[in-house]
């Protein structure tokens, strides 16, 4: 599928941003939605919950990380769908794409008990995101949900519980365990989730399995079957020695860093030379005393400092 770009924007009377994408041969308007945060702030998205849940099965959307400003500005500029950040760095990212649709992720480290979660939620939605991400339990989910916020789980390869199916590896690779597959999305969306990440699971399974939930499916290495394409910024742009399989890199931005590191190890490497040679400091980047001024200032220095005073310890 192909990406959408956006082309034309208009201002309507009413205040809604129509933006007109053009996918393929189709053409499909995005309203700019007026919203109010959970933080009750006026703002307006590209996407809501509600948009996304209109848009399943039709558009084909994207997802990537921003980990910092620079990066959510970057994606909000190519048109990128949506967005997710780790909570601790939400509100330096919504500052840099205040309109784009964002999810805060709730870091198992970072939110080790329940009442760690609830307040990091709340701090999150209150800094402008649109929804939260945790891979923790149903019942994390359900506590989230029943206080109406939006809930990201994530099915399939879910890393950090890796070792209970054998290590990094893809998920639902047999009829059984692509049918546990699907209790578990029947699980999480009678939990109250809105959507699921679903990563390392065969595009044939994710595409029969959503048919059949009303979860947005978010497909990381798991084919075009879901409604929202999701890669990480990182291996998009080229910055990861060792991506993953499923990545793909539309840049090689690791090669101009790598050539940056390189000339600033020279640049560094030629002052310590420069120095050692007593080249530099050079005189047009020194400042000097006229040579009238020079003459006084030796003759007052001398008078109350004599070079035979250092000498006896009579410093200035």
């Amino acid at each position: 599928m192909q990406r959408a770009t956006i082309f034309h924007l208009i201002q309507p009377a009413l205040g809604n941003i129509v933006v007109t994408c053009k996918v393929g041969r189709r053409e499909k308007d995005l309203v700019m939605r007026n919203i109010f945060t959970f933080g009750h702030r006026q703002a307006q998205r590209n996407w809501t919950v509600a948009d996304l849940r209109a848009n399943k099965g039709n558009l084909q959307l994207t997802e990537v990380t921003a980990m910092n400003g620079e990066q959510a500005a970057r994606a909000a500029a190519a048109g990128i769908d949506t967005i997710i950040t780790r909570s601790q760095m939400l509100k330096e990212v919504r500052e840099a794409a205040p309109n784009t649709f964002i999810t805060a992720a709730l870091m198992l480290v970072d939110h080790p008990t329940e009442n760690d979660v609830l307040e990091g939620a709340m701090r999150a939605m209150d800094h402008g995101a649109d929804a939260l991400y945790t891979t923790r339990s149903l019942g994390t989910i359900r506590m989230l949900a029943d206080l109406n916020f939006p809930v990201m789980g994530h099915l399939g390869l879910v890393p950090p519980y890796s070792t209970w199916i054998g290590g990094l590896r893809a998920y639902g690779t047999t009829a059984d365990e692509a049918l546990k597959l699907a209790e578990q999305f029947r699980a999480m969306e009678e939990a109250g989730a809105f959507a699921v990440e679903v990563e390392l699971v065969p595009q044939q399974v994710l595409e029969e399995i959503n048919k059949r939930t009303s979860l947005i499916t978010f497909s990381i290495g798991s084919g075009s079957g879901g409604d929202v394409t999701f890669l990480f910024s990182e291996d998009i742009c080229g910055e990861t020695a060792n991506p993953p399989r499923h990545a793909h890199a539309y840049g090689n931005v690791l090669r101009l860093q790598q050539e940056i590191e390189l000339e600033r190890s020279k640049a560094l490497s030629a002052f310590q030379s420069a120095v050692r040679k007593g080249s530099f400091p050079y005189k047009d980047v020194s400042v000097y005393l006229k040579a009238n001024e020079l003459d006084a200032f030796r003759a007052r220095l001398d008078e109350t400092c004599p070079l035979d005073a250092q000498s006896k310890g009579q410093g200035i």
